[in-house]
């Protein structure tokens, strides 16, 4: 085995001082180092903007605004509806409510009520004639979820998402002078995410369930397929870089 001696350490210099132009060992090595920091930064950089770019190809986009639960867009709708039956009636008059809805709907009967009280209207709960209040015969006829058309994508392989249809169907009668008639249809159309539906249903209402399509079977496919892919690139960059 050979070993550098003093003397051969001083000719290695005296070789790397005239291949550098005769500048000092010192420069040369700081020379090399920097061009090892640049590959470092560029093979950190070009990793970094892969892994980002996958990131953001897996993850799809992100929905922050929370949607309201079916239930709570009913509401909404009982709402709209009391307010344009309250603006048929004079003001200062008293009203007195007769239900005629199913079951199934009498959720909304003490929301019918504090919605027109909170019109400044006054309900008479009791049958008095001297009172002579406008008599509001109140009929719901449907209310329903829908969850209509095909699931789709928010973005690449972002979540799946449904256009969700809320149904709030009936009909009034003014008992007063004069006597009106009337129906009324409000919808609520939006898109909601599949994987929330269940979130958005209450199990003790079941008029807030809907029936949700199948998930389509080409984008069921789609997902594992780009996620091998982009493993398999992730891997075959890695090593191209590492070789460089």
């Amino acid at each position: 085995m050979k070993f550098l001696n003093h003397s051969n350490c001083n000719s290695l210099e005296n070789l790397l001082d005239r291949q550098s132009g005769g500048e000092p060992l010192i420069f040369l090595l700081e020379f090399y180092f920097r061009r090892i920091d640049r590959l470092r930064i560029s093979i950190f950089f070009k990793g970094s903007f892969f892994f980002v770019f996958i990131f953001f190809l897996l993850m799809g986009s992100v929905t922050f605004a929370q949607s309201k639960t079916n239930l709570e867009l009913f509401f909404q709708l009982v709402d709209s509806s009391v307010v344009r039956i309250n603006n048929e009636i004079a003001s200062g008059k008293d009203c007195r409510l007769i239900f005629n809805t199913d079951d199934a709907y009498s959720v909304f009967q003490n929301s019918i009520i504090n919605n027109f009280q909170k019109l400044g209207r006054k309900i008479i709960t009791v049958n008095d004639d001297q009172l002579k209040p406008e008599i509001i015969n109140y009929l719901i006829t449907d209310a329903s979820v829908e969850y209509d058309g095909d699931m789709f994508r928010d973005g690449f392989l972002g979540e799946f998402k449904i256009k969700r249809k809320i149904n709030f169907e009936g009909n009034y009668s003014i008992t007063g002078n004069p006597v009106s008639a009337d129906n009324f249809n409000f919808t609520i159309i939006d898109t909601v995410a599949v994987d929330k539906v269940s979130t958005l249903e209450n199990p003790a209402f079941p008029i807030t369930k809907g029936a949700v399509p199948a998930e389509p079977f080409f984008s069921s496919l789609l997902e594992p397929i780009v996620a091998i892919g982009s493993a398999a690139v992730a891997v075959i960059l890695f090593f191209t870089v590492r070789s460089k």
